[in-house]
């Protein structure tokens, strides 16, 4: 009999628990989301989609992403829930609003970085901004928002394309420092070989061999000699006339 009624008592604490809807889950996650809980609404949120998968659970459990800084699997869950739809389009327009945030905050970090496409990004952010306004024109937050990414849409293109230039400019800055590298190097060249050709010993004029010089001293000595015997030929000649007039 006891242990009848502790089986009554049990199944009575746990009924409620066994019962609980999605709608319900949902209800407990969006009230530790509002204590900042979102790791544990974040569960919740699973929960009521386990049971029945809904737009309002996919859009709360995004939020619950975004808070935790987990922007990309948040970006999925909003595109679940705009895969299901709302009758809401106020609904809507929060949903493709949240979705442009995460592409506009990809923008900026693209930017800041110089990494990525920036372009892109702030493209997608313009395009869900504008669903948005198409559900709820009347969001001014939304129409903020679609101007800023805008602004930094054209800024980004005119980076981007000033970038393009910027790059041909530095490879036809390269391109004429190393004209120059090159007409200097050839420059160089020529002045060291100028040098070279300076300082080169001048040719010598025809030097006389020994043997010829040898020659020529001893055909030197000879014509001598040769002219002696004439001189004193005739000095011989002179006197001996001398000597016969006398």
């Amino acid at each position: 009999m006891r242990r009848l009624i502790v089986c009554l008592l049990w199944g009575l604490l746990m009924s409620p628990v066994m019962a609980q809807s999605a709608r319900d889950f949902v209800r407990l996650g969006n009230r530790a989301y509002r204590a900042g809980q979102y790791d544990k609404a974040e569960t919740y949120y699973l929960k009521s989609l386990a049971k029945e998968p809904s737009f309002e659970a996919y859009y709360n459990l995004g939020n619950a992403y975004v808070m935790q800084q987990k922007d990309s699997t948040a970006f999925e869950n909003y595109k679940r829930a705009d895969s299901i739809g709302s009758n809401d389009p106020l609904r809507k327009a929060r949903n493709f609003h949240n979705m442009g945030n995460i592409w506009y905050a990809q923008g900026m970090g693209a930017m800041r970085q110089q990494d990525g496409n920036a372009v892109g990004a702030f493209q997608n952010a313009v395009n869900f901004y504008k669903s948005s306004l198409r559900c709820n024109p009347a969001d001014n937050e939304t129409r903020y928002n679609l101007a800023m990414a805008q602004h930094q849409l054209k800024k980004s293109q005119d980076q981007q394309k000033n970038g393009g230039n910027n790059q041909q400019q530095q490879q036809d800055k390269q391109k004429q420092q190393q004209q120059q590298q090159q007409q200097q190097q050839d420059q160089q060249k020529k002045d060291q070989e100028q040098k070279k050709e300076q300082q080169k010993p001048e040719p010598k004029k025809d030097e006389m061999s020994d043997q010829a010089a040898e020659q020529l001293l001893n055909s030197a000595q000879q014509d001598e000699r040769g002219v002696q015997r004439k001189v004193n030929k005739k000095q011989n000649f002179q006197r001996r006339n001398l000597e016969k007039d006398w």
